[in-house]
Formats: C-alpha cells, structure tokens, sequence
C-alpha cells in the first residue's frame, strides 16, 4: 500500500549510459571500426550489474518497484486488486468500507467478520490516515503480537507501518539527540522484522520487505540533524532548474554537495551495505541510490579513505568509479599524448593500495581501474591475484599493451573458458560482456592473421547477441556484432572458406509452419547462408547456390504487395531462374538465343539484384535493404588504421563489387543487356529495345557516391557519373547503328518489349537477302566458272573412257 518511489528526476539525469550506442544503419555497432581503440578499453561491467551483485540474495524475498504512468494508475477489477493485496474479494470490500469511517475503534468494531490480523491493521490505516499515528502503531503492534499462524496477513504490514512512523519521529527529534537515537532505532528495528516476518511467510504481495531496506538505510543518511536528499548529495539546490523531462541540469551535478559532509563513515557503511542488499534483490531505485552515494563519497576524498576498509563500500567505489567517472582514454587518436586521469581515480587507487593488496575486495575489479588511470604495474600484479574472466579479460588488454599478441590472445581463450553459467548471480562478467570478450577474440584473430577463426567468433558473438549490429534496445540484446560477422564473410574469407564455414556452424532454420505466418527478419544462420549464396551467385556458381537461399515458401522473407497484400518473395526460384538464363546463354548456338537469354538474365538481375546478387554492405548495403548509401562494414580508408593485416587488404580488395558502383547488379543488369545487343541485328526492334531498357536502368539511378543528390546534401558532381556516362553510351550507339522506333524519342523512359522472333525473322530477311545480292553481283564470274567447272568434268570423262578403250 504505502509504496515509496526511490527514482528522483535528479537521479535520471545523472545516471545516463556510460556507453551510448548509436542507433540506425547509419550508425552501426561495429567493433572493427576502431580497433585499437577495441582491443585497449578497459574491461568493466556496467554499475547496475556489478551494484547487484556486491550482496546477492540468500532469501526469495521480492520487491515491487512498478509505478504508474503519467495518466494514473490503471484500474483493476476486484478480483485482480483483491489478489495483489493478499485477500479475498469479500475481504477487500469490507476493508473499503471501512476505510470510510471516522476512526480506528469504529473500523475495529465493524471489521467483525474480517481475520483479526486484517481487522487491527484496517483499524490502525484509519487511524493513520486520520493522523493519529500513536493509535495507529499501537494497532499495528497488536497485529505483531498476534501467533505467527494468526497474522500472517497483515503481519509485514504492520511492521513497515511501524517502521514508517518510527522514521517520521526520528525525523521530527533531530534537535533531541537522545530522543532521535531512540527513535532511529525502533524504526530500524521494524524495518529488519519486516523482513524477518517475510522470510518466514507472512504476505508480501507489495514488495514491502525489500523497500524496507532502502527505508532503513535512509535512517543513516542525517547531517546534523538534517536528513540527506539525492537532489543535496549530487549538490543539486532545491531550485536547479530541469529540462522538459523533468531531469535536472547537467552542471547542478558540479556544485558542492548542500548536505552530507557531516555524514559519519560508519552511517554511511550502513546505508551502502542497507542499500546493497536491497540491489541484490534486483531493485532499480537501490542501484541508483548507491549511485547517488558513490558519487558523494568520491567527491570527499577523505570520507573514501574512511570507507575502503570494509568490502562493499570499497567495491562499490571502485564499481562506481569504473563504470561512471571515464578519463576519455578510448576516444584518443593515435600517437597524441593520453588524456590525464581523473584525480579521484586515482586518489582511491593509491588509498585502497595504501592499505595494502591484501585487503582488496575484488581484486579484478580494482586492476580494471588502475588499467584505466595508466598504472599497468599495479593492474599486473593485481590480476596476479585475481582469477575468473574479467582477470583474464585485462590481462589480455595488458599484453596488449606490450604488443604481444600471442599472449593476448591466449588470455582471451582463458577468460572465454571461465565464462560463468547463465543467470549465475555471483558471476564476475554480465552476459553483454561475455559477447564482447568473444567480439574482441574475433578482432584479435583478424589482427593475427586468422581469418576463419576471427569469422568464428565474430559469428558466436553475434550470435549470442542475437542483433546484426543496426539497432538498440535498452537491454542490449540488439546490439549485436552481425555486422562484423557479415564484414568478415563478405569481404575477407574466400567463398570456399566461407561455405565451408556455413555448412559446419550455420545450419538452416525450420521455416514457421503456414497457420503462424510468421513476419519478421531471418535468424544470423540464415543470414549468413543467404549471403554466402548471393556470392556464389556472383561467382557464377549458380547451382552450389541455390540451396543457401531462403525456401520460396519462408514468410519471414514475404514482401507486402501494392495493394497491401503479403506476397513471398520466391528468392529461390527467381535464383534459379536467373541460373537458367544464363547457362542458356552459354549452351545456345544462336545468336538471337544467347540474346534472348542474356537479356531474360538482365531483367532478373535489374529487378531482383538486390536479393539474388546484392553484397550485404558495401557498394549495395542489402542489410538495409539498400536505403542507405554508407554505414556498416570497412572502406579502404578503414582499413589503415592499426591491427589490419595486409593479407586482410588483400582479400578486402579481391572481393571487390565489379564494377564497384552502388546496386552494383543494375550495372550488371544493363551491361547483359548490352551483350544481348551485340548478337541482335542492329536494325532490329530487338536491338533498340535491349538497348532502351539499359539506358531506362541507368536513367533511374541509383546515384553514384559523387553524384549531386541535392535531396540528401550531397556535394555537386566532379565529372559525369558513370551511370550517366553509360546512359549515354547506349543511345548513342543506338542513334548509330539502329533504326528509327516510334518510341525514339522517349528513349530510356519508355520502351517496348524487344520482340526476339521478329529479331529472326529479320536475320533470315537479312541472309537471303545477302545470298541474292551476291548472285545477282557476281553472276558472270559465276557462270563461267561453272563452264569450266562442266568442261573439265566432261574432259575427265573423255579421258578416262579412251583411257579403257582396247588397243
């Protein structure tokens, strides 16, 4: 009932990602991009998971942080709301009904019917609500004195209001030493039996017994008789202005803290190790007070120092530390002088090593931040001490450091064995983590030289992300790597290694049954073999193609027709159709037939290009459906940047679009078309018609990288593109060697089908036509050359006659 909510607008503010992803192909995901900067960043998990894992659960207590949206709380039927409050519907309006009354004796009097647990404490609400909170904790101290069995109710209940009602005196009696102690400690009393009654199985339906430690550790934030506000521990006054969201400004976080430097070390271990608790029953509003804290506490160097000689403050500094003050080390350019370390870093680096390596509570986690200040030789000898995959994690970085990377990546296969078990709450490295750890093995392996492998773990990362790169989702499953996996199948393994790989770690996935009619992207296995088939497609290897496009009947790959209707989109039918037309073209001894092929191949490639030849990213960006013009993968400038193998260069050049041209497949789609020319007669409709359609293809775009798109503020042309340079070169030899169409004058924008059998009809024109003209031109020479012809036979025979004549 009496929920409290812990997330101050002042907390939002200063608690924005460490790390922001950008969203949008443009703005990919990609490890690959920066790979120094990749492979040297500091290992460290993000505060929330390390804040609820400073002291992880023993119980099954569970906490109800919901709270409702900006038009109210949604209404519940009686059924729903009796649930959530523990009782029966006959239960719940009776206590509505008797929360109408005027006091707690005449709700105690007419709660007859109710279990004497529920009746006391309705009685004690009332009073409560009627501000007579003496009455009130006297009702609910009834309830607590009832048997366990009689009050399992309400029990917890009664202890939180007690607790509440104790906090609020201890809060009005600061200026009474004795009196604020006494009360302070009968309402930290309550707050830990609300716990204790929970454990034991009195109803907890609103989450109660894990609020109660964020109550309690409240108590222990008093300056001088003042109780600590977030908005006064981030040194936010009461008037800083916000924003539209409500959040508070950015500079406020700057000021002097208006409360807290009287707090006492020893107050303020308990409210860390209150709060701590709290998190570790997974509670948001916990995790962002011991932010609140932290932040506090590393703004007063001398109340750190105080603080680091117990374990989970100490942790909690170093967490706080590592996750939310950075140093911009990872953003430098290479060669410039590295950024100069925050002084708090490093004032509670050098305090926790004052005191000695023996006594640091994870020792990991503290070798990450002197990793970050610039101390390699304490980051070693700490990870000397450290074991698991955050260990090993940073002892990878510092091999890296030294430029072994032998080393490195033998640390990076330690730390991958020491992966903790899903849902492990005592592990060293959140999941997010674990799928960087393994992107990072795949970068390394590119920078060794290791391409298969480097495609391997790429793969794995990307797919235990379960994102191609190209969005974000709060939770990170949408992060992904699939673009640097897709980089790495496309542009740097052959197409024999890569089909290798595909058919031992990418199997296809069962296509969705008709009645499920499931709409939505492929999985990355399937992915990846339909990327692996457009490249062989591109190779010519039509038939080794075909199986690694998507089934004609997979609904996950459907397009939405015109008219609003979803349609299958039959890749591998129009694969194979394509195929077809192009070994026709090779097998067929005619002209015309190879004509007829070649141009059928043309118009498949111009309309289904993208799917059946397209390169996942550039020059085509299939992984955007050709949207956008740049965004995921490597260009050649790319790939100068260190870690980059010349071998990878190399391979990166080899696979190269031919020509290297956006929705290159159009190019390849006209330049058939072209070909088809070549074997049609020139003064044929045929001929003007193929010739038409190239023109029409390179006409409708797309733009070159230089070509002026005003529409997207693209720079003017430097010369003419060469879709226009090709546009032009059609019609012209057109306007050279073909004959006049009624469609001339439309060139390119409109044009007929190019009729192949009247294409025949005229070669054969052409051929008797040739025949007769050759007769009618050399007819004399022909006659007398067939008298000769004639005389000669005749005096062969003569001859051979007297030849067998008698003598």
């Amino acid at each position: 009932m009496f929920k409290r909510t812990w997330i101050a607008a002042v907390v939002a503010a200063a608690f924005a990602g460490a790390v922001a992803w950008a969203c949008g192909p443009m703005f990919p995901n990609q490890l690959l991009d920066r790979r120094g900067a990749t492979l040297k960043a500091v290992p460290q998990n993000s505060f929330a998971f390390e804040a609820q894992r400073l002291l992880p659960a023993t119980d099954k207590l569970a906490g109800d942080e919901s709270s409702p949206d900006d038009s109210g709380p949604a209404k519940k039927d009686d059924a729903t709301e009796a649930k959530s409050l523990g009782v029966s519907v006959a239960q719940l309006a009776s206590t509505r009904a008797l929360r109408t009354l005027d006091s707690g004796d005449a709700a105690y009097e007419q709660g007859k019917d109710l279990p004497e647990d529920l009746r006391l404490y309705t009685a004690g609400a009332v009073d409560y609500a009627k501000g007579n909170a003496d009455k009130a904790a006297a009702r609910f101290e009834q309830v607590l004195a009832l048997p366990p069995e009689q009050a399992k109710l309400r029990a917890t209940w009664a202890a939180y209001m007690l607790g509440r009602i104790h906090a609020a005196k201890a809060h009005d009696a600061t200026a009474d030493a004795p009196a604020f102690a006494n009360e302070r400690t009968a309402a930290a009393k309550a707050f830990e039996l609300v716990r204790t009654r929970a454990v034991e199985g009195a109803s907890d339906t609103q989450g109660l017994a894990v609020a109660s430690f964020g109550d309690e550790a409240r108590l222990w934030l008093y300056d001088h008789g003042a109780q600590c506000s977030w908005a006064e521990l981030y040194g936010v006054s009461p008037d800083t202005s916000s924003d539209d969201s409500g959040e508070a400004s950015a500079t406020a976080k700057d000021t002097a803290p208006a409360c807290g430097t009287g707090l006492s070390p020893d107050d303020l271990k308990k409210a860390i190790t209150l709060y701590a608790a709290q998190a570790g029953h997974q509670s948001d509003g916990a995790v962002n007070s011991l932010a609140a804290v932290a932040d506090f506490v590393l703004r007063q160097p001398q109340l750190a120092e105080a603080l680091i000689d117990s374990p989970v403050p100490q942790r909690l500094l170093v967490a706080y530390a590592l996750a939310r003050i950075g140093d911009g080390s990872d953003d430098t350019v290479a060669g410039a002088p590295r950024p100069k370390a925050d002084p708090r870093l490093v004032a509670l680096v050098q305090a926790i090593e004052k005191r000695g390596l023996d006594h640091v509570a994870g020792a990991d986690r503290l070798a990450s931040l002197a990793y970050q200040i610039g101390d390699y030789d304490l980051a070693a000898k700490l990870v000397d001490h450290s074991a698991g995959p955050l260990a090993e994690w940073l002892r990878a970085k510092l091999a890296l450091q030294k430029g072994d990377l032998a080393t490195a990546a033998a640390a990076y296969a330690a730390a991958a064995k020491a992966f903790p078990k899903a849902d492990d709450p005592r592990a060293a490295i959140e999941p997010e983590n674990v799928r960087l750890v393994t992107g990072e093995q795949g970068v390394l392996a590119l920078a060794r030289g290791d391409y298969v492998e480097a495609m391997g773990h790429l793969y794995d990362a990307a797919s235990a992300a379960g994102g191609d790169g190209n969005e974000y989702t709060d939770d990170g499953s949408g992060r992904g790597y699939g673009n640097d996996a897709a980089y790495v199948a496309e542009r740097v393994l052959t197409v024999d290694e890569l089909k290798d790989f595909v058919d031992a770690h990418a199997p296809a996935s069962p296509v969705p049954s008709g009645d499920k009619q499931t709409v939505g992207s492929l999985p990355l296995a399937d992915n990846l073999r339909w990327l692996l088939a457009r490249r062989l497609m591109r190779e010519g290897r039509y038939d080794e193609a075909l199986v690694y496009f998507p089934q004609d009947d997979d609904p996950r790959i459907a397009f939405t027709d015109d008219a609003g209707n979803r349609q299958a989109a039959n890749l591998r039918s129009k694969a194979r159709a394509y195929a077809d037309a192009m070994h026709q073209a090779a097998r067929t001894w005619t002209d015309i037939g190879k004509a007829q092929a070649l141009y059928a191949a043309a118009v498949i490639a111009r309309t289904d290009g993208m799917e059946i030849l397209g390169y996942q990213q550039g020059p085509d960006f299939q992984d955007s459906d050709g949207a956008f013009q740049d965004g995921s993968g490597q260009t050649p400038d790319s790939l100068k940047q260190a870690y980059v193998t010349d071998g990878e260069r190399q391979r990166y050049a080899a696979s190269v679009a031919r020509p290297d041209y956006r929705f290159h497949y159009r190019y390849i789609a006209a330049d058939e078309a072209s070909q088809a020319a070549d074997l049609l007669p020139p003064r044929s409709q045929a001929f003007a018609a193929v010739l038409c359609q190239a023109t029409g293809w390179m006409q409708q775009g797309p733009p070159d990288y230089d070509d002026n798109y005003p529409n997207y503020g693209q720079p003017a042309p430097k010369g003419i593109s060469e879709r226009r340079r090709r546009a032009d070169a059609y019609y012209a030899r057109y306007v050279k060697q073909g004959a006049y169409v009624d469609w001339a004058s439309d060139f390119g924008d409109h044009c007929e089908e190019p009729d192949f059998n009247r294409a025949r009809a005229l070669q054969r024109s052409q051929e008797v036509r040739a025949v007769k003209h050759a007769v009618r031109r050399w007819f004399p020479l022909e006659l007398g050359g067939l008298v000769l012809v004639v005389a000669g036979v005749v005096t062969l025979l003569v001859r051979r006659r007297r030849g067998k004549a008698p003598a």
